[in-house]
């Protein structure tokens, strides 16, 4: 059985050997200038089939986008990036970056900039490469990572990307993870997977994949790979391992170069919980109810860190031993909790959450509310220095009374009718204005431009 006491706390005893970052510089792609106005945002995906996307704001203020999107249907839902250098008004063209021509679709993508000023897109590929019948896309996964998949990645230097560099040596058996830098600046990537054996014995479910390890992202590849929990032996010859394996594992290291991160797995009873580790000790934060747990892996806990230093679980917990659907911001080290967000009106729920870290102790949640016909309206909750904002995001959002908290009087895309957000992703600048991509369905009132199906924009807060 996994022991809560071998996750990622082998990683301190090994960080400070491994290898000194290399030196890289970045230069923003070229820019292809697309058509925008001041009634709509800029919108960056092309097929209108879009789904998550991520925001990495670099240290010289270029703005990059990763996002998912297919072209039609039935075609592969493939990684594309675009970027921009003059605060999103203008953008360059979208290039594809994870299609390897296996017919493979790629898991929720992140972007992040390493020490020396090098950018690295990380994603998960399903299906296997020369298979008859290649996965274009998969309905149940997310970034908690619950398909079983190959991990990748390519690296952004000098305005050129890198080839497609694989993370584990495996073919397959990737569930969830998550990059972090060191105090160095060296990019690190933990996961968990499935053992060889497990592989071989076809036992591919996410309650399997007990295997976490961890390895260094370098522009030329993997190194100083390790291995953190080993994979657990079958009770008896031939049959399946102990129900050990994690999902969504999040986190980060802090200034001293400790490792805080969360994962939820079945404990004992058989309930699936929320783990948060310290640097220093594990401990169940919080217990969803017997079969209630829902589909946490689309939208997953996140951990996040204040101003102060302070780890923040966010989350949103099962709403069947509550009066109503919430959002949760709960602080490990004095079990406090604090409600975002509560929904007050009969027939409307939350759909989707999504949360990002920012420079300082920044901190910025994504809430997606509506009805089952109803637009899906979008709020956003930012953290700074000690307090936390609340706003709505799109036209309805503020004035709908579905939130008992008050909103700050300002809203955004109020040119909208009807839309549905979907998805969304923060970034901060240098100075910490606050920028976004959303995924929206759209029907636009300001005139002949619309969107009738899932398409990435970008809207300045600040």
């Amino acid at each position: 059985m996994l022991k809560q006491a071998l996750l990622i706390s082998t990683l301190l005893l090994v960080q400070n050997s491994f290898f000194a970052q290399t030196k890289t510089t970045t230069k923003p792609a070229p820019k292809t200038p697309a058509k925008t106005s001041n009634a709509q945002p800029p919108r960056l995906s092309q097929f209108e089939r879009a789904l998550e996307s991520d925001l990495l704001i670099d240290k010289n203020n270029n703005l990059h986008v990763v996002f998912q999107e297919s072209a039609d249907y039935g075609k592969p839902i493939f990684i594309y990036y675009t970027s921009s250098s003059n605060n999103g008004v203008t953008w360059s063209k979208p290039i594809t970056l994870s299609n390897d021509e296996t017919g493979n679709g790629g898991g929720p993508p992140s972007l992040i900039q390493d020490g020396s000023g090098a950018i690295y897109a990380i994603w998960k590929r399903y299906g296997n490469k020369g298979s008859k019948y290649p996965a274009p896309d998969v309905s149940l996964d997310g970034r908690g990572g619950y398909v079983n998949g190959t991990l990748f990645y390519k690296v952004l230097q000098d305005g050129q990307w890198s080839q497609q560099l694989q993370i584990s040596e495996e073919i397959g058996s990737q569930f969830s993870w998550f990059p972090f830098l060191n105090s160095k600046g060296q990019l690190y990537v933990c996961w968990n997977e499935l053992s060889p054996e497990s592989v071989t014995n076809n036992w591919t479910s996410w309650y399997y994949a007990d295997w976490i390890r961890f390895g260094i992202l370098t522009p030329t590849g993997v190194t100083a790979r390790a291995e953190i929990a080993k994979p657990a032996l079958p009770k008896y010859t031939s049959g399946p391992p102990p129900e050990n394996g994690v999902l969504n594992l999040h986190g980060y290291a802090d200034k001293d170069g400790n490792v805080h991160y969360i994962y939820t797995k079945k404990d004992e009873d058989k309930l699936q919980k929320i783990f948060y580790y310290d640097g220093k000790k594990h401990e169940a934060v919080y217990s969803y109810p017997m079969y209630q747990e829902g589909n946490n892996f689309m939208n997953p806990p996140r951990l996040l860190y204040d101003d102060k230093g302070i780890d923040h679980v966010i989350f949103v917990p099962s709403s069947s031993t509550l009066e109503s659907e919430q959002l949760w911001d709960l602080t490990p080290f004095n079990k406090q909790r604090n409600v975002l967000a509560s929904i007050q009106q009969k027939g409307v729920k939350i759909y989707n959450f999504q949360a990002s870290q920012g420079a300082g102790g920044k901190m910025a949640a994504l809430l997606h509310v509506g009805g089952v016909i109803d637009s899906k309206d979008a709020y956003g909750f930012f953290y700074d220095a000690g307090k936390w904002d609340k706003r709505g995001l799109t036209k309805n959002a503020a004035k709908n009374n579905f939130i008992y908290a008050e909103l700050t009087p300002r809203t955004y895309l109020t040119t909208l009718t009807t839309y549905s957000a979907q998805h969304g992703s923060v970034g901060y600048t240098k100075d910490g204005k606050k920028m976004m991509t959303l995924t929206l369905t759209a029907h636009w009132s300001a005139g002949a431009y619309s969107v009738s199906n899932p398409s990435v924009i970008f809207m300045n807060l600040d």
